[in-house]
């Protein structure tokens, strides 16, 4: 069991981390508002924790953290029906 669940988890991160950074670049380039946001979000993040990131780096972690979401969503709805 943990083999099936823990497979599925390693390819969702590695797939949202290579997609991510992927989508992160058409997000800076065709979507202000959403790299605005973004931006935001990290701001945010970077005031709760004391750290700072890059603004490529803020926008490659909000599209990897949607993927991730939609990635939990759709495998529990398919596991638990």
């Amino acid at each position: 069991m943990p083999a099936k669940t823990g497979g599925s988890h390693a390819f969702a991160a590695l797939a949202s981390m290579i997609v991510g950074t992927i989508l992160s670049k058409y997000v800076w380039n065709h979507t202000p508002p959403l790299a605005d946001a973004a931006t935001t979000a990290g701001t945010l993040l970077t005031r709760a924790t004391g750290t700072v990131f890059s603004r490529d780096l803020v926008g490659t972690m909000a599209v990897m953290v949607a993927l991730s979401f939609v990635w939990g969503v759709i495998y529990h709805v398919s596991r638990h029906g």
